[in-house]
């Protein structure tokens, strides 16, 4: 049986990877989800040993993404906390450009 595709409907699943260069927040967030989300996961996929911090409010930090398989906040998971704006900067001593991966649904 096959099921076609849907039409019409909001997609409440959300996927980005940014590619952080600027050692600031800037003005714009560098990611915005539209929708309620019940959880948001974000990834520093570097390789090295570059250090991203991530803001929700585009002024305070409110924690740091730190690469490495064995590091606790390589991946952070947010759960049932509403967030919708996120804004990224690389931390001093740190160079970019950096990947981090969001996805929340």
């Amino acid at each position: 049986m096959s099921y076609p595709k849907p039409t019409g409907y909001k997609d409440y699943n959300f996927y980005k990877k940014v590619e952080i260069s600027e050692s600031t927040f800037q003005d714009d967030a560098d990611a915005f989800i539209t929708f309620a989300n019940y959880a948001l996961i974000l990834t520093n996929e570097d390789t090295g040993n570059d250090v991203v911090e991530y803001s929700f409010n585009g002024d305070t930090v409110h924690g740091e993404l730190v690469p490495g398989n064995t590091s606790p906040t390589r991946q952070l998971t947010f759960l049932n906390r509403q967030i919708s704006r996120i804004w990224f900067r690389v931390k001093d001593g740190s160079m970019g450009p950096i990947t981090v991966r969001i996805d929340a649904w």
